[in-house]
């Protein structure tokens, strides 16, 4: 396994799909769950993230530049969609909706041997 996921240099899938759930996800609803802050109501029984509703999405809560560095300011409390969405290859099997999220940012999709390669990180401080 890499020493940090590649994931954390891409953030296209946040920057790239429309992110809905149920809205019993959100903290109104559950503890912990979805801030209701950066959500928006989609219909009756669906939020969405705040900024992937649009034309060209972008989730609120991706922090970052897009294929440089990045990350969820809500990790722990992200949607089921998001928890859902593999990367490419991290499970063995590859993600068309992946390569084509990351092929809208002009990134190349992921391979197999990202997940075993060893990369050279900076350490977190």
């Amino acid at each position: 396994m890499p020493e940090t996921n590649p994931c954390m240099d891409c953030g296209a899938c946040c920057a790239c799909f429309r992110a809905s759930f149920y809205w019993g996800e959100a903290d109104d609803c559950t503890p912990g769950g979805v801030p209701v802050g950066m959500t928006a109501d989609l219909t009756d029984f669906r939020r969405v993230m705040r900024g992937t509703d649009q034309k060209e999405p972008r989730c609120i809560a991706l922090m970052g530049t897009v294929g440089t560095r990045v990350h969820c300011a809500i990790y722990d409390r992200r949607s089921s969609i998001c928890r859902s969405f593999q990367p490419s290859w991290a499970e063995d099997i590859p993600n068309e909706w992946c390569d084509r999220a990351r092929l809208a940012w002009s990134l190349p999709p992921l391979t197999p041997d990202i997940w075993t390669a060893p990369r050279d990180f900076p350490k977190a401080a």
